[in-house]
């Protein structure tokens, strides 16, 4: 089949980018299959596998499509265009229009929040995730610090409240200061001292030593998540993950990879329940749901659907 996957960020990505890696490593699971896979990304993009053709905008993405593509797989931009095509959602927006047909999400509580059905987890490579050699007594913030949704706010309080270390990665303490309701928060203040540790933008190996080394994954977030890769990552790395129940959590969280809270005394318990948790069946637990080899078999299943007629609920 040949498929055209587009995406309006640069891959290989620099920094989070978790839409970026997704279709990244989609392109390549889809060409380990066989298929003709051609990349539609931002200037700067390049993939070892696959054909890759730069846009800088709906026209020149709309202009780089081929001609002779089968299907065009939008990951961004969503336009009409004159092909079987399917549209995945990554991002939180139930409000937005969306005219063209064939929508798609990550989870299923993705999808409901939108009025849809069709969904497809992310996937991952999941050899290129290892259970650490050594373990730390530090639980692990890895998102968006100045994100009020992924709440940093509430991970820095239970810090203190239970004096456990915390780590905290995905930007720098200064951004704390950027965004009104975290800066109304006092988190940039509350923040302050020896029991946190800041280390920015993480990525490659710094990142795995940091989700492996963790005595666990603290995600107590404020949001409707379309699906948690950090999370799942962290899994990966045989690290649990303590979250509140919002949004997929609930889909990607189980007995064997976390444990769930809303309360304090709620966390007080996941966080004593957790050492009781194998590390090696976390990670056989994630890497069995979320390989990235599922997803590429979901959607070249939804393709075919396309192809065939269908239109996806």
């Amino acid at each position: 089949m040949r498929i055209t996957l587009v995406v309006d960020g640069a891959i290989p990505c620099a920094g989070y980018g978790g839409t970026e890696r997704q279709v990244d490593w989609l392109a390549t699971e889809l060409a380990r299959l066989g298929h003709s896979v051609v990349l539609v990304a931002a200037a700067g993009s390049s993939h070892p596998h696959c054909e890759v053709r730069q846009a800088a905008s709906k026209a020149e993405c709309r202009a780089a499509i081929p001609t002779d593509t089968d299907i065009v797989h939008f990951n961004s931009w969503f336009l009409d265009v004159p092909f079987p095509a399917l549209n995945t959602e990554h991002g939180y927006l139930p409000g937005q229009s969306r005219p063209q047909p064939n929508w798609n999400f990550v989870s299923a509580s993705h999808a409901r929040n939108h009025g849809r059905q069709t969904f497809v987890y992310n996937g991952f490579p999941v050899d290129d995730y290892r259970l650490s050699a050594t373990r730390n007594d530090r639980l692990l913030f890895l998102a968006g610090v100045a994100r009020a949704g992924k709440n940093l706010n509430r991970a820095v309080d239970l810090a203190k409240t239970f004096n456990f270390a915390l780590d905290i990665a995905g930007g720098p303490r200064w951004r704390l200061l950027t965004r009104s309701q975290v800066r109304r928060q006092g988190v940039f203040f509350k923040s302050l001292g020896r029991r946190y540790r800041f280390h920015g933008v993480v990525g490659g190996a710094e990142k795995l030593r940091l989700l492996g080394e963790a005595r666990a994954f603290l995600n107590p977030i404020a949001w409707e998540e379309p699906f948690g890769m950090a999370p799942v990552e962290a899994m990966l790395c045989g690290t649990p993950v303590l979250t509140t129940p919002r949004g997929a959590l609930p889909e990607i969280v189980d007995a064997d990879t976390g444990r769930f809270f809303d309360t304090d005394a709620e966390f007080a318990a996941a966080l004593s329940a957790i050492a009781d948790l194998s590390p090696g069946r976390c990670r056989d637990s994630a890497a069995d749901r979320f390989p990235i080899t599922r997803t590429a078999q979901a959607y070249l299943e939804l393709y075919a659907r396309i192809l065939d007629g269908e239109t996806l609920p």
